[in-house]
This record gives C-alpha cells, structure tokens and sequence, in this order.
C-alpha cells in the first residue's frame, strides 16, 4: 500500500526533469544517472535514465475511492501501455520499478513475476491529498 504526502507545484515536466507521470526502473547500482525523491520521507534514489511508461500509455484516472482505509485512485493504462508494462516486467523480474508522479516517487514496487495488469492503484493519507494528485495527473492523462 502507498502512503504518500505531496505538495507542490503544478505538474510540470521542466520543473522536474521528469514527466508528469511516468515509470522507470531503479537503478541497481549508482551511475550519476537522474534521481527522484520519495514522497514522504525526502530521501532521493537514482532511477534508469530510460521512461518505460509515460503520459501516452495511460488513458485515464478513476475517481477516488477508499481502500483498505485510504483514500486511492486507480491510473488506467492504455492497451498499448498494458501490453509494454507485461514486457517490461516479464524482463526485469527480480528489479524494482519506480512509479513518479509530480516528479516524487510515490511507490517502488519490487517486480516478483511477469505482471498483466491494466494500470496502478496510488494511494495516500487524506481524501483532499487523493483529490488533488487525481485532479493534477488526470489533466495529463486525459485532457480535456
């Protein structure tokens, strides 16, 4: 389960160096590469430079909904997207993702078997926290 406090500005890509929304892998090693902060605990970790899923690969978010006592929204991958995340993990079992949002890592799941999923689940600790990160990633995902 993801806990998460995010403040901040406005989605930005040039603000972060990362876009708005987006997957890569943790670095195994340090290499110099770019880094990301974990959200909550201010602690940085190096990431791959390559983004395995972006923008284009999600296609929507879901309203906000609690689960198991948190307030969450699901991100909804396009079927491409699906398709590219059942690759990316059957690849790289074993390693851990890093799933940024608003430039902060929210999560970094551990890959344990290939994965068939048609998006994530991102929770945090207040409705008005899920609400805002909802509102800023679904004027990306799926603009008006």
């Amino acid at each position: 389960m993801l806990v998460a406090f995010l403040a901040g500005p406005a989605i930005s890509q040039a603000a972060s160096g990362f876009d708005p929304i987006e997957v890569r892998l943790v670095a195994q090693e340090p290499r110099g590469g770019p880094t990301a902060v974990v959200a909550g605990d201010d602690r940085k970790l190096e990431v791959e430079p390559e983004t395995l899923l972006g923008p284009s690969d999600f296609v929507s978010v879901s309203q906000v909904e609690w689960v198991e006592g948190k307030p969450g929204f699901n991100v909804v991958l396009t079927p491409a997207g699906a398709e590219k995340y059942e690759r990316i993990s059957t690849e790289n079992v074993g390693r851990t993702l890093a799933i940024i949002v608003d430039g902060k890592i929210l999560m970094t799941p551990k890959i344990l078997d290939p994965v068939r999923a048609q998006g994530f689940l991102l929770t945090l600790n207040t409705e008005p926290e899920a609400q805002a990160l909802a509102a800023k990633v679904r004027q990306v995902v799926a603009p008006n």
